[in-house]
């Protein structure tokens, strides 16, 4: 994930310094250099900007004064020799306030004031994404009908030949004609396990494990030799 940046500063010297910074931080993408507020709000105004790198002082038009005409203006972090604007900086909403010259270090720790927060709000975006797009459910074709089963109410899955039986704990098994195999594959995976060549497991309601036997609710099923490891490899996971 790509971060657009602008730098606003009169000096040359600043802007080179903080180009050599921006250059290092994979995340930031360095969109323009501007060495007044007005060639500032011209770029602001065509392009989306995420940080906004700006000098306090400068001529016809201070960096404090340009943030006055922004209605929504991107992350500020202000760099500037003057200490004497530090705590009135803050009543525009910045996110820090650097001093020059400016330490890489510090430079870092400002630009994370933003990135990491940024970048939890993404992932935790994309992990919402992909868990709304998880179906919770699954049809099954029985007795001349279409049966509803949530995920989360199948305890375990019977095979017998061309036959499955939906286990679950409130109805009685539901008999249909479709090979176990094949049924394996429509499952969630991190859910549902196979323990034995005629049983997958709902992981999350086994109750117990004795030898290579499984206890859930009040029904046993079957641990074969040869699936021994998966489910050894889940109850590692989960210690």
């Amino acid at each position: 994930m790509k971060f657009t940046c602008l730098i606003v500063d009169d000096e040359p010297i600043a802007q080179q310094i903080l180009e050599k910074y921006i250059a290092q931080i994979q995340a930031l993408h360095l969109k323009g250099k501007c060495s007044n507020a007005f060639e500032a709000l011209n770029v602001l105004h065509k392009e989306q900007i995420d940080f906004l790198f700006l000098d306090i002082k400068m001529p016809t038009l201070s960096g404090l004064d340009m943030l006055k005409t922004l209605e929504n203006p991107p992350k500020v972090i202000l760099t500037t020799a003057f200490s004497e604007f530090g705590v009135e900086s803050y009543d525009y909403g910045i996110t820090d306030y650097l001093l020059k010259p400016i330490p890489f270090e510090r430079f870092l720790k400002a630009v994370n004031k933003i990135l990491i927060p940024q970048n939890l709000d993404f992932q935790k975006e994309q992990t919402e994404e992909r868990t709304a797009n998880v179906p919770t459910f699954i049809f099954f074709k029985a007795d001349k009908k279409i049966h509803k089963f949530y995920f989360n109410d199948i305890l375990f899955i019977e095979g017998s030949g061309n036959y499955v039986k939906i286990h679950t704990e409130n109805s009685s098994p539901l008999m249909v004609l479709e090979k176990l195999s094949e049924l394996k594959e429509k499952l969630p995976q991190t859910q549902f396990l196979r323990v034995h060549k005629s049983f997958i497991v709902n992981i999350g309601q086994i109750q117990q494990i004795e030898g290579n036997m499984l206890k859930i609710k009040d029904k046993t099923v079957t641990v074969s030799l040869s699936y021994k490891q998966n489910l050894n490899e889940i109850l590692n996971k989960n210690k």
